[in-house]
């Protein structure tokens, strides 16, 4: 097993680090991710973490659609884990994308997830979700990303563009002692691919495009570029409808981004983080520098803006089968988190969906708090945000729920393969482990007959019937 040295990360002018990778041979991702315990260094700061294969950033995971993933899960740390595949449209079910496994300490788990042919190609990840913990497991290093790929070939202009995959996370402190992170970091470390800065090259002119990733627990990222702007074609691993521009990714907790960026003229340039301290006395300001991008050689002509996007389906126009309202609150002393009025509840089911349905459900959050919206297995479309209605710019899997406000989003449960139990949840992992998570199942309504929405190629389940793994249900962190 190959495992780099997290030092070398550390050194003041390193390249943006690529981590480790597996990809699929043959249709087949074989991959062994072994999670331990273990100190290393981000920036200046050395700090606790729990990692795959010495990986804060995570290995990379590459696939293609149709392929099957044998993961190999050993937990060599001192608490439980388990691994959740954010946004693929995959069973939930025994050994596949099931959070209810919980595999102990010493204990090695095999999952095997096989990704749909219609999974659009884009940048999903992977992440532990064990139920009180998730938020610890998270922030100390248990994630990566997982490409599928084939997001350029729907873009012919795109044939041969250099890409880049940026892993944001941060590494939060109550109130650390240490000078380094109570002052210089207040207490939130930010990092690149486990980089608290790092080089980027670029040739002058050249178009790149970056997937990026924000797998922070809790924590937004404000991403700029002196000088340039950011082209938004993707987001949640699918592309949208129409290029924007962006002078700032604003970018919350598990959402990932497909963008476009056109090196300017020959010079160096700051990819900042924005409304974040950072320094003390004179040198403390509101901003971060994460890396510089570095600019040279003979110019050449930037990638023209895309219009080629590819179609999809407008769901306004489609019957609704069932209007549902998800409301997200808290207890006044901010300790409690609540799904319509109650904790979550592994053993207790809170909907239950037949297959086939298209549902329209409006997502309150009744609090002060930010609040992300996510529901496993599944994409949606927004259809208003805060009262005001949304024009279609394709499918997401987490949105941010104003404060004291709502979200409209209309969900398609038509894939075969997601029968069984899964979640909703805030994806504010402190929220999640102490409540804001709901248990929904999705039955098949015709269990003796052939569903007619997709050919899937395999036995399915055919029944509503629990799962063979038991639930584990975990107290919440204090």
């Amino acid at each position: 097993m190959f495992f780099p040295d997290i030092v070398e990360l550390t050194r003041p002018d390193a390249p943006l680090h690529h981590p480790q990778e597996f990809k699929s041979v043959n249709g087949i991702l074989d991959a062994t991710l072994e999670a331990t315990e273990q100190k290393i260094h981000l920036g200046n700061a050395t700090v606790n973490a729990t990692v795959y294969n010495n990986e804060y950033a995570g290995p990379v995971l590459r696939v293609h659609p149709g392929d099957t993933m044998k993961i190999k899960l050993i937990n060599h740390a001192t608490r439980p884990m388990n691994i959740h595949y954010h946004g693929l449209e995959s069973s939930p079910l025994d050994n596949h994308d099931n959070i209810h496994i919980s595999v102990k300490p010493g204990e090695t788990f095999n999952y095997e997830i096989t990704i749909p042919t219609f999974q659009p190609p884009g940048l999903y990840w992977y992440h532990d979700h064990t139920h009180g913990i998730s938020e610890r497991n998270v922030m100390e290093g248990l994630s990566g990303p997982l490409l599928v790929e084939g997001f350029t070939d729907r873009f012919p202009s795109l044939a041969g563009v250099k890409e880049q995959i940026m892993v944001l996370k941060d590494y939060e402190f109550d109130d650390s002692k240490d000078p380094v992170i109570g002052d210089y970091y207040h207490n939130n470390i930010q990092s690149i691919n486990a980089q608290t800065f790092s080089k980027i090259t670029m040739q002058t002119g050249e178009t790149q495009l970056w997937y990026i990733n924000n797998q922070s627990a809790n924590l937004y990222f404000h991403l700029s570029l002196k000088g340039h702007k950011f082209r938004i074609i993707g987001i949640d691993g699918r592309p949208k409808l129409t290029e924007t521009q962006a002078d700032t990714l604003d970018i919350p907790p598990a959402v990932r981004m497909e963008v476009l960026v056109d090196a300017g003229e020959a010079g160096t340039y700051d990819l900042m983080s924005e409304k974040v301290l950072t320094g003390s006395g004179e040198s403390r300001t509101l901003s971060r520098k994460l890396a510089k991008v570095v600019v040279s050689g003979e110019p050449i002509k930037p990638i023209a803006p895309l219009t080629d996007f590819p179609a999809q389906k407008d769901l306004r126009d489609a019957a609704i089968d069932e209007s549902r309202t998800i409301t997200f609150s808290q207890a006044n002393d901010g300790k409690d988190y609540f799904v319509n009025g109650r904790r979550f509840n592994a053993k207790r089911i809170d909907m239950r969906i037949p297959l086939g349905n298209t549902e329209e459900w409006t997502i309150k959050n009744d609090s002060d708090d930010m609040h992300i919206f996510h529901i496993h297995q599944v994409s949606f479309q927004i259809t208003e945000i805060d009262g005001k209605p949304q024009p279609f710019d394709g499918f997401v899997d987490n949105v941010r729920v104003p404060e004291r406000s709502s979200v409209k989003i209309i969900i398609p449960f038509t894939n075969p393969l997601i029968v069984g139990q899964f979640v909703v949840h805030c994806h504010v992992l402190k929220h999640e482990d102490n409540g804001m998570m709901s248990h929904i199942e999705v039955y098949d309504p015709n269990p003796d007959g052939a569903f007619p929405f997709y050919k899937t190629g395999r036995n399915i389940c055919k029944t509503a019937e629990p799962q063979s793994i038991n639930p584990v249900i975990l107290p919440p962190v204090p």
